[in-house]
């Protein structure tokens, strides 16, 4: 447990965090988006190679300058990624989230998973190490690649094994001859008749 004096310190760090150093980088990114990309985080994503490249100039040229400020090119688009990431949660979101926070609902492209996620991690005070676990189940989720179609050859094959199955329930049922049915058992083979005879049309219908 935390001695009482470091955990004020603590509390007082986190709300100079959350209140000047998040907006600081945030606005930094803005300012950075507007000028080199304007204001578009698209093309900002765009990995064309003959795009126009005045935001590296820019880094390249005035690089011992940029140092001086505390920036390095990576510190500066991270900047430029928690733009993106902020600006469409919902108001009062942000004020609440860390910087490492932002990073990490950086990473989720699907601006509708990044709320939930933002959402979660101030409802549920999630610490960076926990939003990083979600934002990987999220993205896992995302690329999970959608069931494969099933192969017609294979579909024709199996219809004709249900044929078989067909012939060997018919044939149980003739070896039940003369036995009475319930009124009950009656109706459900009435049922599964007419499912049968239902599908078969539907199939017959679209083979023609």
């Amino acid at each position: 447990m935390l001695a009482p004096n470091f955990r004020s310190t603590l509390n007082r760090l986190e709300s100079l965090s959350r209140n000047h150093i998040l907006f600081f980088r945030l606005e930094v990114g803005r300012l950075l988006l507007q000028d080199f990309f304007s204001g578009d985080f698209v093309v900002y994503q765009n990995r064309d190679p003959h795009k126009q490249q005045s935001f590296r100039t820019f880094v390249e040229q005035c690089g011992s300058q940029l140092a001086d400020l505390g920036f390095s090119e990576i510190g500066l688009r991270k900047c430029i990624l928690a733009h993106i990431a902020t600006a469409p949660l919902p108001a009062g979101t942000v004020e609440r989230l860390l910087f490492s926070h932002v990073l990490e609902l950086a990473r989720v492209p699907d601006p509708d998973t990044r709320g939930i996620l933002a959402l979660e991690t101030v409802e549920k005070q999630w610490t960076s190490v926990e939003l990083r676990a979600a934002a990987d189940a999220a993205l896992g989720a995302e690329a999970a690649p959608a069931p494969a179609p099933p192969q017609l050859g294979r579909v024709v094959s199996n219809f004709e094994k249900a044929v078989g199955t067909i012939d060997g329930l018919t044939e149980q049922w003739t070896q039940l001859a003369g036995h009475k049915l319930s009124g009950r058992q009656k109706q459900r083979m009435f049922s599964s008749l007419e499912q049968l005879k239902a599908k078969i049309a539907a199939i017959e219908a679209q083979l023609s």
